[in-house]
């Protein structure tokens, strides 16, 4: 699949990451309100621990890490391509992030579709994802590029249980919200995109 990148496209170019790469993503500012928690973890990593996640990323048989590029900025894109089965031919989940700056533009609706039209031709047959039902942005790029809802699951969402989530603000989010005995949970939509 490597040997068939970069992927280009108008303006864009979509290629493996380098450990550059992972410096230019780690000062993305943060994403606005409802989105700041979909920053990146290694943002606040000194330059040892991003040389570890680098080479632990790179070094994994099931991952392949891409950024995109454009004649404005290097790196406005990041997905990473998780839980690969390579006998099956499938993507298990990603990782997708544009540029806060850059968001709603529809660039995230053509990286995607690049990169998913990229891997199928490469042999790929399905991919997953599992996405916070809560996060209508990510859910309208998937559809866009032809994903379907195929269930749901509920996570932990202990970080919630400090928010007063009857604050109007919060209104996107509270039929995702279940709280019961073993704590806060989140809903997730599972969706795939097949061949």
């Amino acid at each position: 699949m490597l040997a068939a990148l970069p992927i280009r496209l108008a303006s864009l170019t979509i290629r493996q990451w380098t450990r550059k790469d992972v410096d230019l993503l780690g000062v993305w500012p943060c994403y606005p309100f409802p989105y700041e928690a979909f920053g990146f973890s290694f943002a606040k990593m000194d330059s040892n621990k991003r040389d570890e996640l680098f080479r632990q990323r790179q070094g994994q048989a099931n991952m392949i890490v891409l950024v995109a590029d454009d004649a404005k900025q290097p790196a406005m894109g990041y997905i990473a391509l998780k839980s690969m089965d390579w006998g099956e031919g499938i993507v298990g989940n990603f990782g997708f992030r544009i540029h806060p700056e850059r968001c709603d533009q529809g660039i995230g609706t053509s990286v995607l579709q690049e990169v998913t039209r990229w891997s199928f031709d490469c042999g790929m047959n399905l991919w997953r994802v599992d996405v916070a039902a809560s996060n209508g942005r990510a859910i309208r790029c998937y559809e866009k590029v032809g994903f379907v809802r195929t269930g749901e699951i509920w996570r932990d969402a202990s970080d919630l249980d400090g928010i007063d989530t009857n604050e109007p603000r919060y209104a996107f989010v509270r039929p995702h919200i279940r709280r019961d005995e073993s704590g806060t949970k989140l809903r997730f939509w599972l969706m795939e995109l097949v061949r």
